[in-house]
């Protein structure tokens, strides 16, 4: 899904396309990614409206199409946005059920949200109701916000029982990281995922609120930086997240997958030790590996003639 940092980047792109734009158009591939929150009918409801402002909340994108009427998407897996040139009617396609909503603008290009496995949801309501939005109305503290301070973030993990994986992503505490970021962060803080909160001493809590500050600006930077269309995920540039079988970029240790709740976790087995006995001991397996490779490579290694020729002498005499 758009991360945090995607979701800076596409909330800016579309406002500089789409700011300020009338909605001539709506439409959708399949209904029931739809939540009318409203009692006007779709499209009419969203037609002769102006789109004021594009922003994210958390992993939802809000789009203000005031006055008082609000679109709230929730992209979840594999959902994107893309931005296409208009397309007169007659020769438009008949539109996949992948795409969740499709607005048209006067002298705009047209925005499609598209889901391939239409996991996500559309959401139109009016702005006093728009805390009903499931989740939505119950996002954590944001983490670009200055209301993430070291105290707030204190409090919110004292409560913590679970494991620090799991504890990244709930959208209820912090607003919002996702499965790349999890990994990204525990990296930068040097923390292995299935370690559990409590476990965790100060100086490592502190660690881990130094790389959320750091990683998700960080992210967003280069992501601004790269300027690509608002549907491509930007990756490349992760260190531990899709990298596992491939070597760290810092030790060179080989970067492992684990499975950490309801999905699989990148991690570095040297940068991150694992802080009590698991079912398989990742490091223990490296360090084995490279005492095995040092033992091979030191019975491999040719002889010089000048030692063959000591031993030579040695029995000799």
């Amino acid at each position: 899904m758009p991360e945090l940092p995607d979701l800076v980047h596409v909330a800016e792109v579309l406002n500089g396309a789409l700011g300020g734009k009338t909605i001539t158009g709506a439409r959708t591939g399949d209904p029931t990614v739809l939540r009318l929150m409203v009692r006007d009918p779709f499209p009419a409801v969203l037609v002769g409206r102006r789109l004021e402002r594009v922003e994210r909340r958390g992993h939802f994108l809000r789009f203000d199409v005031g006055p008082g009427m609000v679109v709230v998407i929730n992209a979840m897996l594999v959902g994107r946005y893309k931005l296409l040139a208009p397309m007169p009617e007659a020769h438009r396609k008949k539109d996949p059920t992948a795409l969740g909503l499709a607005l048209s603008f006067q002298d705009a290009p047209e925005l499609q949200y598209l889901d391939e496995k239409r996991m996500g949801k559309v959401y139109v309501a009016r702005v006093e109701d728009e805390g009903q939005i499931p989740v939505y109305g119950e996002l954590g503290v944001d983490l670009l916000s200055p209301a993430f301070t070291r105290e707030t973030f204190a409090k919110i993990f004292a409560r913590r029982r679970d494991q620090v994986r799991p504890f990244l992503m709930d959208k209820k505490a912090l607003a919002s990281i996702g499965n790349a970021y999890a990994d990204e962060i525990l990296f930068a803080a040097g923390i292995h995922p299935k370690t559990f909160c409590k476990k965790l001493e100060p100086a490592a809590v502190d660690a881990l609120y130094e790389a959320i500050r750091r990683v998700l600006p960080e992210a967003v930077d280069e992501i601004r930086r790269r300027n690509e269309p608002p549907e491509v995920k930007v990756r490349d540039f992760l260190k531990v997240r899709g990298r596992d079988g491939k070597p760290c970029l810092v030790c060179g240790t080989t970067i492992r997958a684990v499975r950490v709740g309801d999905g699989d976790a990148c991690f570095c087995p040297t940068c991150q030790p694992e802080t009590r006995k698991l079912f398989v001991s990742w490091s223990g397996l490296e360090a084995a590996r490279a005492q095995a490779a040092a033992s091979n490579t030191k019975k491999s290694r040719p002889r010089s003639p000048r030692s063959t020729s000591r031993r030579r002498e040695t029995s000799g005499s």
